[in-house]
Protein backbone atom coordinates (compact mmCIF):
# COMPACT_ATOMS: atom_id res chain seq x y z
CA UNK A 1 0.00 0.00 0.00
CA UNK A 2 2.77 2.17 1.00
CA UNK A 3 4.51 1.70 -2.60
CA UNK A 4 1.34 2.21 -4.33
CA UNK A 5 0.96 5.65 -2.38
CA UNK A 6 3.80 6.56 -3.74
CA UNK A 7 3.21 5.82 -7.29
CA UNK A 8 0.38 8.00 -7.03
CA UNK A 9 2.03 10.78 -5.70
CA UNK A 10 4.95 10.53 -8.55
CA UNK A 11 5.17 13.62 -10.65
CA UNK A 12 4.26 12.85 -14.02
CA UNK A 13 6.61 12.85 -17.20
CA UNK A 14 6.40 15.67 -19.31
CA UNK A 15 6.81 14.38 -22.89
CA UNK A 16 6.08 17.23 -25.73
CA UNK A 17 7.01 17.24 -29.47
CA UNK A 18 6.73 19.69 -32.49
CA UNK A 19 6.65 19.60 -36.34
CA UNK A 20 5.07 21.49 -38.80
CA UNK A 21 1.19 21.32 -40.46
CA UNK A 22 -1.22 22.62 -42.14
CA UNK A 23 1.14 25.21 -43.10
CA UNK A 24 1.78 25.75 -39.58
CA UNK A 25 3.51 24.73 -36.28
CA UNK A 26 2.03 21.74 -34.35
CA UNK A 27 3.04 21.31 -30.46
CA UNK A 28 2.01 18.87 -28.25
CA UNK A 29 2.89 18.90 -24.53
CA UNK A 30 1.39 15.64 -22.69
CA UNK A 31 1.98 14.84 -18.61
CA UNK A 32 1.13 11.47 -17.92
CA UNK A 33 2.58 8.82 -15.80
CA UNK A 34 4.08 6.52 -18.64
CA UNK A 35 6.80 8.06 -21.02
CA UNK A 36 6.36 5.95 -23.83
CA UNK A 37 2.80 6.06 -23.64
CA UNK A 38 2.65 9.42 -23.72
CA UNK A 39 5.46 9.47 -26.54
CA UNK A 40 2.84 7.05 -28.75
CA UNK A 41 0.29 8.94 -28.05
CA UNK A 42 1.66 12.12 -29.45
CA UNK A 43 3.35 10.14 -32.59
CA UNK A 44 -0.80 8.97 -33.43
CA UNK A 45 -1.91 12.51 -32.79
CA UNK A 46 0.40 13.89 -35.51
CA UNK A 47 -0.87 11.75 -37.65
CA UNK A 48 -4.41 12.46 -37.43
CA UNK A 49 -3.65 16.55 -37.70
CA UNK A 50 -1.94 14.91 -41.23
CA UNK A 51 -4.87 13.02 -42.02
CA UNK A 52 -6.61 16.30 -41.83
CA UNK A 53 -4.05 17.73 -43.71
CA UNK A 54 -4.21 15.41 -46.28
CA UNK A 55 -8.02 15.42 -46.75
CA UNK A 56 -8.53 19.73 -45.95
CA UNK A 57 -5.41 21.74 -47.29
CA UNK A 58 -5.85 23.89 -50.29
CA UNK A 59 -2.39 24.21 -51.03
CA UNK A 60 -2.43 20.21 -51.67
CA UNK A 61 -3.67 19.52 -55.63
CA UNK A 62 -4.48 16.15 -53.87
CA UNK A 63 -6.59 16.83 -51.21
CA UNK A 64 -10.26 16.30 -51.19
CA UNK A 65 -11.42 19.75 -50.65
CA UNK A 66 -8.75 20.86 -53.92
CA UNK A 67 -10.53 18.28 -55.94
CA UNK A 68 -13.98 20.04 -54.83
CA UNK A 69 -13.13 23.10 -55.94
CA UNK A 70 -11.49 21.64 -59.23
CA UNK A 71 -14.92 20.22 -59.99
CA UNK A 72 -16.92 23.38 -59.28
CA UNK A 73 -19.44 23.37 -61.88
CA UNK A 74 -18.93 20.01 -62.74
CA UNK A 75 -19.96 17.22 -60.19
CA UNK A 76 -19.95 16.47 -56.92
CA UNK A 77 -17.04 14.37 -55.40
CA UNK A 78 -16.86 11.96 -52.90
CA UNK A 79 -15.17 12.98 -49.77
CA UNK A 80 -14.16 11.89 -46.09
CA UNK A 81 -17.17 12.50 -43.84
CA UNK A 82 -15.29 14.74 -41.58
CA UNK A 83 -15.36 17.06 -44.42
CA UNK A 84 -18.89 16.81 -44.16
CA UNK A 85 -18.53 17.51 -40.56
CA UNK A 86 -16.57 20.38 -40.56
CA UNK A 87 -19.02 21.98 -43.70
CA UNK A 88 -21.90 21.45 -41.67
CA UNK A 89 -19.96 23.23 -38.49
CA UNK A 90 -18.63 25.94 -41.17
CA UNK A 91 -22.56 27.10 -42.01
CA UNK A 92 -23.75 27.53 -38.26
CA UNK A 93 -21.19 29.51 -38.13
CA UNK A 94 -22.12 31.25 -41.32
CA UNK A 95 -25.59 31.80 -40.60
CA UNK A 96 -24.98 33.16 -36.72
CA UNK A 97 -22.67 36.07 -38.33
CA UNK A 98 -25.43 36.31 -41.08
CA UNK A 99 -22.98 35.68 -43.93
CA UNK A 100 -20.36 37.65 -42.79
CA UNK A 101 -18.27 33.87 -42.22
CA UNK A 102 -18.22 32.59 -45.10
CA UNK A 103 -15.78 29.18 -46.22
CA UNK A 104 -16.61 30.06 -49.46
CA UNK A 105 -14.23 33.00 -49.73
CA UNK A 106 -11.47 31.66 -51.76
CA UNK A 107 -12.20 33.67 -54.79
CA UNK A 108 -11.76 36.99 -52.58
CA UNK A 109 -8.60 35.90 -51.36
CA UNK A 110 -7.04 35.69 -54.34
CA UNK A 111 -8.26 38.83 -55.78
CA UNK A 112 -6.77 40.31 -52.73
CA UNK A 113 -3.31 38.49 -53.70
CA UNK A 114 -3.24 36.07 -51.01
CA UNK A 115 -2.28 32.55 -51.55
CA UNK A 116 0.63 33.62 -54.18
CA UNK A 117 -1.59 35.58 -56.03
CA UNK A 118 0.93 38.35 -58.28
CA UNK A 119 -0.74 41.57 -57.70
CA UNK A 120 -0.14 44.56 -56.28
CA UNK A 121 -3.52 46.38 -56.67
CA UNK A 122 -6.32 47.22 -55.21
CA UNK A 123 -9.32 45.77 -57.24
CA UNK A 124 -12.22 47.65 -58.51
CA UNK A 125 -15.66 47.78 -57.20
CA UNK A 126 -16.65 46.02 -60.23
CA UNK A 127 -13.74 43.61 -59.80
CA UNK A 128 -15.09 42.64 -56.46
CA UNK A 129 -18.61 42.83 -56.87
CA UNK A 130 -18.07 39.87 -60.16
CA UNK A 131 -15.90 37.56 -57.53
CA UNK A 132 -18.60 37.76 -55.10
CA UNK A 133 -20.72 36.11 -57.45
CA UNK A 134 -18.62 33.13 -57.21
CA UNK A 135 -19.25 33.48 -52.86
CA UNK A 136 -21.80 32.07 -51.02
CA UNK A 137 -23.28 28.95 -48.94
CA UNK A 138 -25.71 28.55 -51.72
CA UNK A 139 -22.86 26.92 -54.29
CA UNK A 140 -22.15 24.34 -51.48
CA UNK A 141 -23.76 21.18 -52.22
CA UNK A 142 -23.75 18.17 -50.05
CA UNK A 143 -25.11 14.81 -50.15
CA UNK A 144 -24.38 13.69 -46.47
CA UNK A 145 -26.04 10.11 -47.24
CA UNK A 146 -23.09 9.03 -50.01
CA UNK A 147 -20.65 11.46 -48.44
CA UNK A 148 -20.21 13.30 -51.50
CA UNK A 149 -19.54 17.47 -52.04
CA UNK A 150 -19.57 20.02 -54.86
CA UNK A 151 -19.99 23.28 -56.15
CA UNK A 152 -22.72 24.85 -58.19
CA UNK A 153 -20.71 27.48 -60.00
CA UNK A 154 -17.44 27.57 -61.41
CA UNK A 155 -14.97 29.42 -59.98
CA UNK A 156 -16.83 28.98 -56.24
CA UNK A 157 -13.61 27.45 -54.15
CA UNK A 158 -13.95 26.54 -50.31
CA UNK A 159 -11.32 26.98 -47.93
CA UNK A 160 -11.57 25.68 -44.47
CA UNK A 161 -8.16 27.72 -42.99
CA UNK A 162 -10.73 29.19 -40.56
CA UNK A 163 -11.96 26.26 -39.51
CA UNK A 164 -9.56 23.28 -40.07
CA UNK A 165 -7.02 23.84 -37.86
CA UNK A 166 -9.37 24.07 -35.11
CA UNK A 167 -10.91 20.29 -36.11
CA UNK A 168 -7.32 19.61 -36.41
CA UNK A 169 -6.57 19.86 -32.65
CA UNK A 170 -9.29 18.65 -31.91
CA UNK A 171 -8.83 15.15 -33.72
CA UNK A 172 -5.24 15.43 -32.27
CA UNK A 173 -7.35 15.54 -28.77
CA UNK A 174 -9.59 13.09 -29.91
CA UNK A 175 -6.33 10.56 -30.33
CA UNK A 176 -4.86 11.69 -27.12
CA UNK A 177 -8.00 10.97 -25.07
CA UNK A 178 -7.94 7.54 -26.21
CA UNK A 179 -4.97 6.70 -24.87
CA UNK A 180 -5.90 7.29 -21.89
CA UNK A 181 -4.57 10.91 -21.93
CA UNK A 182 -5.79 13.11 -18.97
CA UNK A 183 -3.59 16.07 -19.00
CA UNK A 184 -2.56 17.94 -22.42
CA UNK A 185 -2.05 21.04 -24.30
CA UNK A 186 -2.13 20.99 -28.29
CA UNK A 187 -1.35 23.69 -30.32
CA UNK A 188 -2.25 24.24 -33.91
CA UNK A 189 -0.75 27.63 -34.95
CA UNK A 190 -2.27 29.29 -32.38
CA UNK A 191 -5.35 27.02 -31.75
CA UNK A 192 -5.31 25.78 -28.32
CA UNK A 193 -7.14 22.78 -27.21
CA UNK A 194 -6.64 22.12 -23.16
CA UNK A 195 -6.88 18.02 -21.69
CA UNK A 196 -7.49 18.88 -18.17
CA UNK A 197 -4.53 20.78 -16.65
CA UNK A 198 -1.18 20.61 -15.94
CA UNK A 199 0.18 19.12 -12.85
CA UNK A 200 2.22 21.00 -10.41
CA UNK A 201 4.29 19.39 -7.68
CA UNK A 202 1.81 16.97 -6.19
CA UNK A 203 -1.55 17.99 -7.75
CA UNK A 204 -2.81 19.23 -11.55
CA UNK A 205 -2.98 23.11 -11.75
CA UNK A 206 -5.99 24.77 -12.08
CA UNK A 207 -5.74 24.70 -15.52
CA UNK A 208 -3.38 25.58 -18.69
CA UNK A 209 -2.29 29.14 -18.44
CA UNK A 210 -2.41 30.70 -22.07
CA UNK A 211 -1.18 34.84 -22.43
CA UNK A 212 -2.80 36.41 -25.48
CA UNK A 213 0.11 38.32 -27.57
CA UNK A 214 0.20 42.00 -28.05
CA UNK A 215 2.16 41.92 -31.55
CA UNK A 216 2.39 45.85 -31.44
CA UNK A 217 3.74 45.26 -27.58
CA UNK A 218 6.81 46.20 -25.74
CA UNK A 219 8.47 43.71 -23.14
CA UNK A 220 6.67 45.04 -20.25
CA UNK A 221 3.29 45.41 -22.59
CA UNK A 222 4.12 41.76 -24.59
CA UNK A 223 0.34 40.00 -23.66
CA UNK A 224 -3.00 41.38 -23.52
CA UNK A 225 -4.20 39.26 -21.16
CA UNK A 226 -3.76 35.80 -19.21
CA UNK A 227 -6.52 32.89 -19.46
CA UNK A 228 -6.47 29.51 -17.65
CA UNK A 229 -8.30 26.48 -19.75
CA UNK A 230 -9.14 23.38 -18.67
CA UNK A 231 -10.99 21.21 -21.02
CA UNK A 232 -11.57 24.32 -23.46
CA UNK A 233 -9.94 25.55 -26.00
CA UNK A 234 -8.90 29.02 -27.33
CA UNK A 235 -8.31 30.79 -30.81
CA UNK A 236 -7.46 34.69 -31.80
CA UNK A 237 -7.64 36.12 -34.96
CA UNK A 238 -6.29 39.44 -36.21
CA UNK A 239 -5.76 41.31 -39.28
CA UNK A 240 -1.81 41.31 -38.04
CA UNK A 241 -1.69 38.22 -39.35
CA UNK A 242 -1.49 38.41 -42.53
CA UNK A 243 -1.04 41.55 -44.37
CA UNK A 244 -0.65 42.84 -47.93
CA UNK A 245 -0.25 46.41 -49.38
CA UNK A 246 -2.24 47.32 -52.26
CA UNK A 247 -1.93 50.76 -53.93
CA UNK A 248 -2.30 52.94 -50.82
CA UNK A 249 -4.37 50.61 -49.50
CA UNK A 250 -2.68 48.12 -46.33
CA UNK A 251 -5.11 45.23 -45.86
CA UNK A 252 -5.16 42.00 -43.42
CA UNK A 253 -6.32 38.52 -45.09
CA UNK A 254 -10.20 38.84 -42.88
CA UNK A 255 -13.06 39.18 -45.52
CA UNK A 256 -16.11 40.29 -45.15
CA UNK A 257 -18.24 37.79 -47.19
CA UNK A 258 -21.01 40.30 -47.75
CA UNK A 259 -18.73 43.50 -48.96
CA UNK A 260 -16.16 41.40 -49.90
CA UNK A 261 -14.00 43.78 -48.44
CA UNK A 262 -10.95 43.01 -45.97
CA UNK A 263 -12.96 43.97 -42.38
CA UNK A 264 -10.86 46.84 -40.49
CA UNK A 265 -11.87 46.15 -36.81
CA UNK A 266 -9.37 45.81 -34.16
CA UNK A 267 -6.13 44.38 -33.72
CA UNK A 268 -7.34 41.05 -32.34
CA UNK A 269 -10.61 38.78 -30.95
CA UNK A 270 -10.09 36.13 -28.17
CA UNK A 271 -12.64 33.36 -28.48
CA UNK A 272 -12.58 30.18 -25.61
CA UNK A 273 -15.30 27.47 -26.73
CA UNK A 274 -15.74 24.24 -25.89
CA UNK A 275 -13.79 22.73 -28.88
CA UNK A 276 -10.67 24.19 -31.14
CA UNK A 277 -13.06 24.01 -33.72
CA UNK A 278 -15.54 26.32 -32.64
CA UNK A 279 -12.88 28.36 -31.22
CA UNK A 280 -11.56 28.83 -34.47
CA UNK A 281 -14.24 29.64 -36.32
CA UNK A 282 -15.59 31.91 -33.82
CA UNK A 283 -12.56 34.29 -33.09
CA UNK A 284 -13.00 34.65 -37.11
CA UNK A 285 -16.55 35.72 -36.50
CA UNK A 286 -16.11 37.46 -33.74
CA UNK A 287 -13.37 39.50 -35.48
CA UNK A 288 -16.07 40.32 -38.24
CA UNK A 289 -18.70 41.14 -36.41
CA UNK A 290 -16.76 43.19 -33.89
CA UNK A 291 -18.41 44.21 -30.68
CA UNK A 292 -21.62 42.99 -31.73
CA UNK A 293 -20.42 39.62 -31.51
CA UNK A 294 -21.00 39.13 -27.83
CA UNK A 295 -24.34 39.09 -28.17
CA UNK A 296 -24.75 37.08 -31.43
CA UNK A 297 -22.32 34.51 -30.46
CA UNK A 298 -22.60 34.46 -26.87
CA UNK A 299 -24.66 31.59 -27.11
CA UNK A 300 -21.59 29.32 -28.55
CA UNK A 301 -18.62 31.13 -26.81
CA UNK A 302 -17.85 30.91 -23.40
CA UNK A 303 -15.13 34.09 -23.74
CA UNK A 304 -15.04 36.75 -26.07
CA UNK A 305 -12.08 39.32 -25.60
CA UNK A 306 -11.01 42.17 -28.53
CA UNK A 307 -7.85 44.18 -27.99
CA UNK A 308 -6.77 47.01 -30.45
Amino acid sequence: VGTGALQLRRKPFVVQHSKTALGTYLTITVHHHDAKEAELSIKQAFAAVDHVDRLMSIHRSSSEVSHVNAMAGKDLVSVDPKIINVLGEAKRFHDLTAGCYDITCLPLMKLYGFYQTNTDRYPSDREIRQTLERVGQEHIVIDAVNAKVGLTKSGSAIDLGSIGKGFAADEAGRVLREFGIEHALIDVGGNLLAIGAPHEDVEPAKGWRVAIKNPAGDKEHAFFETLELRDQAIATSGNYEQQRILGHHVIGHIIDANSGIPTSQGISSTVVAATAMQADALSTSAFLLGTSAKTSLGQVATHISFHG
